[in-house]
């Protein structure tokens, strides 16, 4: 396995979330292969111990040519922290989930480091978001959130034949307003995507912003309340594309449908596909726990 050096690594992910179990819980859902076939892969083989390991293999798993299929497991501490090596890019990273009690539940920390900055375009913090919702989902609600499909993921490897757009669905176990209300209220949207200052006016050409200017939706195309909203999308140097969201009630659940559309080529695609999959995963944990509570940071040691 390949060794590099420090300026060769990029800034260490550091995520936290809060789930609202006892940490025994926590731990013995974390390492049970049954509950990992619901967040980590679809085959799971592991090996709980020091010099163990966990494979994870299938459409859902988050493994690539480029990115390993099994974590060596380097220390196992029951009820406060797993530290692991996964190789990415011929190098071997290391990550570390650590659990600490809180009042109510746990504390739940992932840090990953040493990975290579040639793995930039995998977009891992995103990769590592849509996990943790996935495991916190699971737990809380007894089922995934939005399971991000790694069959045809290769973004060092794109082609003309691959996609130019985004399509993807949630179901939300809860009426079309809420889901509506998270996307279209400022206060929700601060919580819910971390937007410092959005600004949202319901209606046809109303100004729509997340962060800054230039750095994602700008404005509403189309507003149906609690039916469908679609707004023009512009960050950086990027062509202006369309996202469409819509909400279509299933008895007593919302099915959320988007598509982000208008990418000329399909690079541009990659890092809307695991970019959205994060986002509708931590809304399911919105609209149905009232919070996602994961945040993410850069920097510091594992």
């Amino acid at each position: 396995m390949a060794t590099i050096s420090a300026k060769d690594t990029m800034p260490v992910i550091r995520l936290t979330t809060r789930v609202f179990r006892p940490v025994p819980e926590v731990w013995e859902k974390l390492v049970d292969p049954l509950v990992m076939l619901q967040w980590l892969g679809n085959e799971i083989s592991a090996e709980i111990r020091e010099g163990g390991t966990i494979r994870f293999l299938g459409e859902n798993a988050p493994t690539t040519g480029e990115i390993g299929d099994t974590w060596t497991i380097k220390r196992v501490r029951k009820n406060q922290a797993l530290l692991c090596s996964w190789p990415i890019l011929g190098a071997e990273t290391l990550f570390l989930m650590k659990m600490t009690p809180i009042a109510p539940g746990t504390h739940l920390e992932v840090r990953h480091g040493a990975i290579p900055v040639s793995a930039e375009p995998f977009h891992l913090p995103e990769h590592w978001m849509n996990l943790l919702a996935n495991f916190r989902s699971v737990l809380e609600l007894g089922e995934p959130a939005l399971r991000f499909n790694y069959r045809n993921y290769h973004p060092l490897r794109v082609t003309r034949y691959d996609s130019t757009d985004v399509r993807l669905s949630l179901l939300c176990r809860t009426p079309p307003s809420i889901p509506y209300d998270v996307f279209t209220n400022p206060d929700k949207l601060r919580h819910f995507i971390r937007a410092e200052k959005p600004i949202v006016d319901r209606r046809y050409g109303g100004i729509y912003t997340w962060w800054a200017e230039g750095k994602g939706p700008v404005v509403f195309t189309k507003l149906v309340p609690d039916k469908e909203i679609e707004f023009s999308w512009a960050y950086g140097d990027e062509p202006e594309t369309r996202v469409n969201i819509r909400f279509e009630q299933v008895e007593q659940s919302t099915l959320v449908s988007l598509h982000h559309y208008g990418f000329k080529d399909p690079e541009r695609v990659v890092p809307y596909e695991i970019g959205w999959s994060s986002i509708l995963s931590q809304l399911k944990l919105v609209c149905e726990l009232g919070e996602s509570a994961i945040s993410v940071e850069y920097g510091g040691t594992i």
